[in-house]
């Protein structure tokens, strides 16, 4: 399923700010709740045919970050961030956020809003990030 990613906005129809019931209603399929850390307030939600994981935030249990792996196809701007080799794609996320920040094992884009994640970037650049997530103003502060 393509995402169009809303930069600070949203992803595909699910937008930053919605409670677990409206995500739940809108994508209409089978999920998983989670907790990541025993300190989560709320529970994430793992969408198992979209190969999606919703986040909450503790304070609110609003939506504040949305990841993703294949074969789910979030887009930016046109660009499927899960089927581009990462050397390739952070070639083009350096286009638009000259800014992105590089670790060994991926970026993270603040001024966009996204990142991904590549276990093995540096042995094999021309493989695709495993996982892109999504997120809101603020969520790495």
């Amino acid at each position: 399923m393509n995402f169009e990613i809303r930069i600070y906005d949203g992803v595909g129809p699910i937008r930053f700010g919605m409670t677990p019931n409206e995500v739940r209603t809108t994508l209409g399929v089978e999920f998983k709740s989670f907790r990541r850390t025993t300190e989560e307030t709320h529970p994430c939600d793992y969408f198992t045919g979209l190969q999606c994981f919703v986040y909450y935030d503790d304070t609110n249990g609003r939506v504040e970050a949305v990841e993703f792996a294949e074969p789910a196809e979030p887009t930016l701007i046109g660009i499927n961030m899960l089927r581009l080799g990462f050397a390739d794609l952070l070639r083009q996320i350096k286009e638009l956020d000259p800014e992105v920040i590089v670790e060994s094992d991926g970026f993270t884009s603040l001024s966009l809003g996204v990142g991904g994640w590549a276990p093995s970037a540096e042995e094999e650049p021309t493989v695709p990030c495993e996982s892109v997530i999504v997120f809101v103003r603020g969520y790495y502060d």
